[in-house]
């Protein structure tokens, strides 16, 4: 089986020369769920690399299907509908207006959050945004998602609601997760968990 995510002796570091992300080694495979423990921006540093956002100082880093990402605090346009927010990743990518809006309203029914796709990301709560976050991350079908503590400042309620979205898609799509579960609360169970 070949990795989703490879990383070989991959570090980075930041302005003032201290590393962000010390030596690294790691491999993700199809549909393994990887927890990563470490501070927050250690895991941004590392979540920019492995999805290809920034390069690392030293290091090969090899991606294979693409990467979704779902930030800590999920950015929105906010003159856009939650549906043209979702599907920016495709707009992006050069798909054609009417096949981009199918595909971001299918992403947010598989996520309970099509009732909000023509309103905008203003009216929604934040367990809504971080499902429309989810929705716009999966919309190009990658074959990793990287998750930066999305249950942070959730209930339990909604916690559960988040949970239950991304184990379906999870169940469905079979893509790779690689996580951080900075609160505590985990939103799915890890195959395995490794210290950065």
């Amino acid at each position: 089986m070949e990795p989703v995510l490879t990383m070989k002796n991959v570090c980075a570091y930041g302005p003032d020369g201290r590393a962000l992300v010390p030596p690294t080694d790691l491999t993700v495979l199809p549909r393994e769920r990887v927890r990563v423990v470490t501070e927050g921006p250690r895991f941004e540093a590392l979540a920019r690399i492995a999805g290809g956002l920034a390069e690392p100082d030293v290091g090969e880093v090899c991606l294979a299907g693409g990467a979704g990402y779902v930030a800590p605090e999920p950015g929105f346009w906010e003159g856009m509908t939650v549906l043209d927010n979702v599907g920016l990743p495709l707009l992006a990518a050069g798909v054609p207006k009417r096949e981009r809006r199918d595909a971001a309203m299918d992403a947010l029914e598989s996520v309970s959050l099509g009732y909000a796709a023509h309103t905008y990301p203003r009216g929604l709560g934040l367990c809504e945004r971080r499902l429309a976050a989810l929705a716009r991350a999966l919309v190009t079908r990658p074959a990793l998602l990287i998750l930066s503590d999305p249950s942070s400042m959730l209930d339990e309620k909604e916690t559960a609601r988040l949970s239950g979205a991304l184990a379906m898609r999870w169940e469905t799509a079979g893509f790779a997760v690689l996580y951080r579960a900075g609160s505590g609360r985990e939103l799915i169970p890890a195959d395995r968990t490794i210290d950065l």
